[in-house]
């Protein structure tokens, strides 16, 4: 990777963006004390996060120009190891949540080699057969997943972490993740990693050429996906107390695509954006249930044709346009 140089492509934040990230960190910490800490909307803000992190998770294979179908199983093995660590082996939360990153990851570090030689509809085959593989265990195995009876009494994260009672500690734990995430993958994108992994996609026979072993590359990635799917998943598993395996099936590796295309996939912040819109759609639909899958079907075909970079996509002209107006 040494041989390409990208830090003249990438400024460094000035202070104004800097500040408005301190403003941004301060109201998302602060405000459900100064609302009086409402329980639904806690609740929705904490699915927003969990459901943004699993988006930034499958950004990070969308930017190299592959489509994962196995994300809402890796989100769901990561769900289930810290599930079965802390009730059944006692173990704590932070030692669980380390314990479902492994484990997702080190599945990611197997099957990655193999899986990233594919490109394209094969890869997405590919992965989804692994995620309805390890949807079919956590149904089969009864005795270690509870099969479709589900998996519950999973200790919550108060239990082991000196947070506030409620909802509001656990949105503090959980906003403060996706935070994390974001920042991290953000730092990551805005170096040489990001300009390389970008590059895959649109010319990958470039990066060849300048020694970059490709391979190993497309691995990484996966497994840090991985292994951010797994983290969410085990915050999702303590927050909800119960989990079962009709929540990580093949339409959760969906719902997080669409949240990428909707907000756009060529940035980050567009995966927080599609998780802020997507994730509470379903209350706002509540009447017409039996119609979600085709609502959204139809709004991703509607946002591919009409919006293909996403409202980040539509924020980016805007203000290209000022600019050439100024």
């Amino acid at each position: 990777m040494s041989a390409i140089k990208t830090a003249s492509f990438y400024p460094r934040d000035g202070a104004l963006q800097w500040a408005w990230h301190l403003v941004l960190i301060v109201v998302l910490l602060g405000w459900p004390v100064w609302a009086g800490q409402p329980r639904f909307f806690l609740h929705l803000a904490i699915m927003v996060s969990l459901y943004a992190c699993l988006a930034m998770s499958m950004n990070l294979v969308l930017r190299i120009g592959q489509l994962s179908l196995a994300h809402g199983a890796l989100f769901g093995l990561g769900a289930y190891a810290s599930a079965i660590l802390s009730r059944d082996y006692g173990w704590s939360f932070p030692a669980a949540f380390l314990g479902a990153g492994v484990l997702t990851a080190a599945l990611a570090v197997i099957t990655g080699p193999i899986f990233m030689r594919i490109k394209g509809v094969h890869f997405a085959l590919l992965t989804f057969a692994l995620g309805e593989a390890v949807v079919l265990c956590f149904i089969e195995f009864h005795e270690l997943f509870g099969g479709n009876n589900g998996f519950g009494q999973i200790p919550s994260l108060q239990a082991s972490l000196p947070i506030p009672e409620g909802r509001y500690g656990v949105y503090l734990v959980t906003v403060s993740f996706a935070l994390v995430v974001y920042f991290v993958l953000r730092a990551l994108y805005r170096r040489e990693w990001g300009m390389v992994a970008d590059s895959l996609h649109q010319n990958e026979q470039l990066v060849r050429s300048g020694g970059l072993n490709v391979l190993r590359f497309r691995v990484s990635v996966f497994v840090l996906s991985a292994l951010i799917a797994g983290w969410t998943g085990s915050l999702y598993a303590h927050y909800q107390g119960y989990i079962s395996p009709d929540s990580f099936g093949f339409w959760t590796a969906v719902n997080a695509v669409i949240m990428n295309v909707l907000g756009g996939v060529g940035a980050l912040a567009g995966a927080v954006i599609g998780a802020a819109i997507l994730i509470p759609l379903p209350e706002l639909l509540r009447d017409l249930q039996q119609y979600q899958r085709l609502i959204y079907g139809l709004t991703l075909i509607l946002l591919l044709l009409f919006m293909p970079q996403g409202l980040a996509g539509l924020w980016r002209k805007w203000r290209g346009a000022r600019k050439e107006a100024a």
